[in-house]
């Protein structure tokens, strides 16, 4: 049974408190409806949290959108210093799996079997459960997440690709989910950068895989030998190894699984 929603105006508090003992996160904005958390937060102070009941024309990475999820999907940015930049994307996707299993865990759900599709998808049995963006101009970086949460159903455009924590049996309050998130977020910028980048190893959902991969040079395909997230993507063509960009590269296809 899916629990009763947090009421709105219980959002404000709950989150001022989650981010209370934070160190790069403490102001808090929560807005009934916005066209993008990310817009609403370009321009406001580091460590400002941007949460909206409802988005309804949200971005993801390389201009793609993001469907308006009404009150059923988690829409969050949070403003982060700019020197963080180089660190982000793997923090912030290490940071929304753990937060995914921690409230789904308090639910008494067991905890979901959540990926990392390189660079920037949540993965869960091989559909999108949700995306991060980040932006950045000369004082901070903005990081979007969007998880899908309590859908029941989807677009015909997606429904094939898309899922959500209901669809898998993890009925959780996305008021609960946020405040794990910008609690481990706050923790994973300031962990060892070592450590994240073996944590995001181990939830890694395309090493070992053949993939078709676009790229400002054209089509690549080949087997993912491993995904960095903050170096790149290496892959094995058949012209040599190569390592290829998060910035300018966009899987198109997951291939056949390699031989072991």
């Amino acid at each position: 049974m899916t629990p009763a929603p947090v009421p709105i105006e219980a959002w404000p508090d709950r989150l001022e408190a989650a981010v209370a003992g934070c160190a790069t996160l403490g102001r808090v904005v929560v807005l009934r409806e916005t066209g993008s958390t990310q817009d609403h937060a370009r321009g406001l102070p580091a460590g400002t949290v941007v949460i909206a009941w409802r988005q309804t024309h949200g971005r993801g990475r390389l201009g793609r959108a993001w469907a308006d999820t009404g009150t059923d999907g988690l829409a969050i940015s949070m403003n982060l210093p700019a020197w963080l930049t180089d660190r982000l994307a793997g923090c912030a996707a290490v940071a929304a799996c753990e937060a995914v299993e921690q409230a789904t865990l308090d639910a008494g759900r067991g905890t979901p079997p959540v990926r990392i599709k390189w660079p920037n998808d949540l993965w869960l049995e091989g559909r999108k459960l949700g995306g991060i963006l980040i932006e950045q101009d000369a004082v901070r970086a903005t990081v979007g997440i969007g998880i899908n949460v309590l859908q029941r159903a989807f677009p015909e455009s997606i429904e094939r690709t898309a899922t959500s924590l209901a669809m898998h049996g993890f009925a959780v309050d996305r008021l609960d989910l946020a405040c794990h998130v910008v609690q481990r977020i706050d923790a994973w910028v300031s962990a060892d950068q070592e450590r994240m980048v073996q944590e995001y190893a181990s939830r890694d959902a395309l090493a070992g895989t053949r993939c078709s991969l676009a790229t400002p040079d054209g089509v690549v395909e080949g087997l993912v030998l491993s995904c960095d997230p903050r170096i790149g993507m290496r892959i094995r063509t058949s012209s040599g190894d190569r390592t290829l960009a998060a910035a300018s590269t966009s899987v198109l296809a997951s291939l056949d699984r390699a031989s072991a």
